[in-house]
């Protein structure tokens, strides 16, 4: 039977090889805090219950998309001690409901791959938090940047945290700029003995739905499209959700919003060229247009 500490990295090394990039050994023993021997025994442990773990031409780790099993079978006695698990992390978290929710009644529980709680998440935010009450600047370790495409560790100060808790807004110290960064593509974080030195630089402006900061979310988008784009545009940008509605008439998709920068809407349009029609605003289509034409 698994104890409740097992339980917990294991459901921590689960989402953390699922999220990409993929993980060095390295990292994996970082992460988890624990030595070599333990690691590898939690990646056969994670073998044994059907997880497909490859490797990259780098030889860097990653569970593979859909090798999951769908589900993980728990006694009653492993499930009270993971319903103890997330109750003791507390009820801000983002996922501690959705989890608590699939714990049942009954003899044997079964708890879904995808809605594993991500427990590694909590000690970032806890750490954040921190640096943000004591006015300390935090080192953000490894950080997987998807617009400059790269990973390297930021030195910043953290002011706020979005609504929901899936970004920080902080000031990078290297740039003097205030940036939203994304808690999940982060590998750690270290809150330094430094205190906040550029506390007038600090600004914080609402993110638009695709992430991007600014001080107008004035260009306007409006898109009809597929339910495959449409599937892909909630999964990868969930705040987009209320903005798309259904077009009973055609069984096409209808999405309008206004955002901070056409930049990450409009690579979403290039990876759907015959399933996405951009509509509405001329000053959209035309950068979608010069966007084609560079890359011809």
């Amino acid at each position: 039977m698994f104890n409740q500490n097992r339980i917990y990295r294991l459901f921590q090394l689960i989402n953390y090889l699922k999220a990409k990039p993929a993980k060095s050994v390295r990292s994996i023993i970082d992460f988890l805090e624990t030595s070599e021997r333990t690691a590898y025994r939690y990646l056969d442990l994670l073998k044994d219950l059907g997880f497909q773990i490859e490797k990259d031409n780098r030889n860097k780790l990653f569970i593979a998309a859909g090798s999951e099993i769908d589900q993980i079978p728990f006694t009653p006695q492993e499930a009270d001690y993971l319903k103890k698990l997330i109750v003791s992390v507390g009820k801000n978290n983002k996922l501690a409901d959705s989890v608590l929710q699939k714990i049942q009644k009954s003899s044997e529980i079964e708890l879904g791959a995808d809605s594993l709680f991500k427990a590694h998440l909590a000690k970032i935010v806890e750490q954040i938090s921190i640096a943000i009450m004591e006015g300390k600047q935090l080192l953000i370790k490894e950080y997987h940047s998807a617009n400059s495409q790269s990973i390297s560790d930021r030195l910043v100060e953290p002011t706020c945290f979005t609504e929901n808790y899936d970004s920080v807004s902080a000031c990078e110290v290297n740039t003097g700029l205030n940036k939203y960064f994304n808690i999940e593509r982060m590998t750690g974080v270290e809150v330094l003995e430094r205190a906040m030195e550029y506390e007038a630089k600090h600004e914080f402006y609402k993110p638009d739905i695709f992430g991007f900061q600014g001080k107008s979310m004035s260009k306007e988008i409006e898109l009809q499209m597929s339910m495959r784009a449409y599937l892909v545009l909630k999964e990868e940008f969930p705040m987009s959700t209320a903005f798309l509605k259904l077009i009973p008439e055609t069984g096409q998709y209808y999405f309008k919003a206004k955002v901070q920068s056409f930049k990450a809407p409009s690579r979403f349009v290039l990876g759907f060229l015959e399933e996405v029609q951009v509509v509405g605003s001329k000053e959209f289509i035309k950068y979608v247009q010069d966007v084609i034409s560079k890359n011809l």
